[in-house]
């Protein structure tokens, strides 16, 4: 009965030779930098990155639905005199707000 050796001192490269590893969502990396993705290509065969996933949820409708609301929002800022507001996203539970606050000018910070 023969034995066989197990080399020694072998870098990664050389010990994963021939392996190929199939790409599934498990094993994808969704950074939310540009570069480094590894786009994912659907059935179509078009290659799909994480910005790609996320607009899908803001569908044309619903971003004329909620740019009328921002608009309606703001206007009734403008009307109390207030002219610039900042938006806040924030996660609820399985809720999306997102909460409108006046912008402070630098002159009344001063004051």
């Amino acid at each position: 009965m023969a034995k066989n050796k197990i080399p020694k001192n072998r870098s990664l490269n050389e010990m994963m030779a021939g392996i190929k590893e199939e790409i599934t969502f498990e094993n994808t990396a969704w950074d939310d930098e540009e570069t480094g993705k590894r786009p994912v290509v659907n059935r179509a065969g078009k290659k799909q990155t994480a910005a790609d996933f996320r607009a899908q949820f803001f569908t044309p409708d619903l971003q004329e639905k909620v740019g009328n609301l921002l608009l309606d929002i703001k206007m009734a800022y403008y009307k109390d005199g207030i002219g610039d507001i900042s938006f806040e996203v924030v996660k609820d539970g399985r809720n999306v707000l997102i909460k409108t606050v006046p912008k402070t000018s630098k002159k009344l910070k001063q004051q």
